[in-house]
């Protein structure tokens, strides 16, 4: 019985030595992995700073195999810049003409270098004027509404509209019956 128990320890133990390994492997194999990804994101970096300088020294005349490649970057950085306004005017905000800095648009200055914001006081003014004609709208509607109703009537003849108090059409002269 010894021998077996002995035998037991001996197959625990290796089983356990084997995981132990495999456990160690597995942890290395995943540092090593990391450090596989860390130096592909390394040279991925230094091949983005080479197209970096390429374009800097020779962006303007290009090798013939580079200038479809810096043609659709410039395009693309095109685009960037529209979306980049776009987001800013969802917000609510714009750059300062003056210094470059961001702001509110319905800021009257620029906190940054205190130049006046021209947007600005054309968003006041449409507001203002927007507000004036909601004012003289809702004022019509309201005259309208205390206005006693006009009472019209139509020639039986021709169906021109006519006032009440005509006996007569003005444009057929059919008489009118009251």
């Amino acid at each position: 019985m010894a021998s077996f128990l002995d035998k037991l320890v001996t197959t625990v133990n290796d089983l356990g030595n084997k995981v132990v390994t495999k456990t160690t492997n597995s942890t290395e194999n995943l540092k090593l992995t990391n450090s596989i990804k860390d130096e592909e994101r390394q040279i991925a970096k230094a091949y983005q700073e080479i197209g970096k300088k390429y374009r800097e020294m020779y962006g303007a005349a290009p090798a013939p195999e580079f200038a479809a490649l810096l043609d659709d970057i410039a395009k693309r950085e095109v685009l960037i810049a529209e979306y980049r306004k776009k987001v800013q005017q969802n917000k609510g905000k714009m750059n300062c003409p003056s210094c470059g800095a961001e702001m509110d648009c319905t800021s009257p200055f620029c906190a940054g270098c205190g130049a006046k914001n021209a947007v600005a006081e054309e968003i006041a003014r449409a507001k203002a004027e927007a507000a004036a004609k909601a004012a003289a709208e809702a004022e019509a509607k309201a005259a309208a509404a205390a206005a006693p109703e006009v009472v019209t009537k139509t020639c039986p003849a021709c169906g021109t509209v006519l006032a009440p108090e005509n006996l007569f059409c003005t444009n057929c002269g059919a008489r009118q019956d009251a």
